[in-house]
């Protein structure tokens, strides 16, 4: 059948020029699109910890194990007490796991810290004493510092003989401790919940509260630091902390009794 004349089967050139246009405007407003749906949708989420392999019971928990999950804002609440990305080294990193765990779990504060608990937390054998220990709270080390937690404690020292000049050092003064209460606290604080991180419960041998007392009398500015140590394995787990020697000494030098009036700061 012959084309009725002035009928067009072939669009012009202009017209395929606008349609093509139009296809590609659609295209990146489509585009445009998912982008703010997919940022609005992931605005506020947090990152977690799941696990990419099995891990057996007993075993110390590594960075292989691992991989982060980003968990959108709308299903968050289900992961109140699943252990935050940024806590790994502080919360799960050497410690040992409390039964077998399987690949695509997610990990949970309370499989990793350890709760101490009245029994042996804050009722010392006989020989001990629970012992306050004031820490800065610009150095308590945020969330990562738990109840069960092993610390290194640190004191800032005048090491100069001479009391009209300073020659301030930084030194430990107990290494490996475990804490056993923070800010009073024998369980792991919830999450949001504000904690006044200045002060945490250590159970020391009797022998050493006095040299504490004095020790605490040395420094600077009458609190510790506290930087997070390894917890012990083993046979390194039986044993106590001491205080340092080259401490010990400088409390020989002064000589400061436990009852004598603090100097001023």
């Amino acid at each position: 059948m012959a084309n009725p004349k002035g009928l067009q089967l072939i669009p012009s050139t202009g017209v395929l020029v606008l349609a093509v246009g139009a296809a590609l405007l659609a295209a990146v407003l489509v585009n445009i699109y998912i982008g703010y749906a997919k940022s609005e949708y992931q605005m506020g989420s947090k990152t977690f910890l799941q696990l990419q392999e099995d891990v057996e019971k007993g075993a110390p928990m590594m960075d292989r194990h691992l991989r982060p999950i980003l968990v959108p804002k709308p299903i968050l609440s289900a992961f109140e007490r699943a252990v935050k990305a940024e806590d790994k080294d502080g919360v799960v990193i050497g410690k040992r796991a409390p039964r077998k765990l399987h690949k695509g779990q997610i990990l949970f504060y309370a499989d990793f810290i350890q709760e101490v608990g009245e029994e042996g937390g804050l009722n010392p054998q006989k020989g001990y004493e629970l012992f306050t220990i004031p820490i800065s709270p610009d150095n308590a080390l945020g969330r990562q510092l738990q109840p069960g937690s092993y610390v290194t404690v640190y004191g800032d020292f005048n090491v100069d003989p001479d009391p009209k000049k300073e020659d301030i050092r930084v030194l430990p003064v107990l290494s490996y401790v475990q804490v056993r209460a923070l800010a009073g606290l024998t369980t792991a604080p919830e999450p949001g919940k504000a904690i006044a991180y200045d002060n945490i419960q250590v159970v020391v041998r009797e022998s050493q509260v006095r040299q504490l007392l004095q020790i605490q009398k040395l420094l600077k500015f009458r609190r510790f630091t506290l930087t997070m140590a390894h917890t012990p394995e083993g046979s390194e787990s039986k044993m106590e902390p001491e205080i340092n020697k080259e401490v010990l000494a400088l409390i020989e030098k002064t000589r400061l009794p436990v009852g004598a009036a603090l100097p001023a700061p």
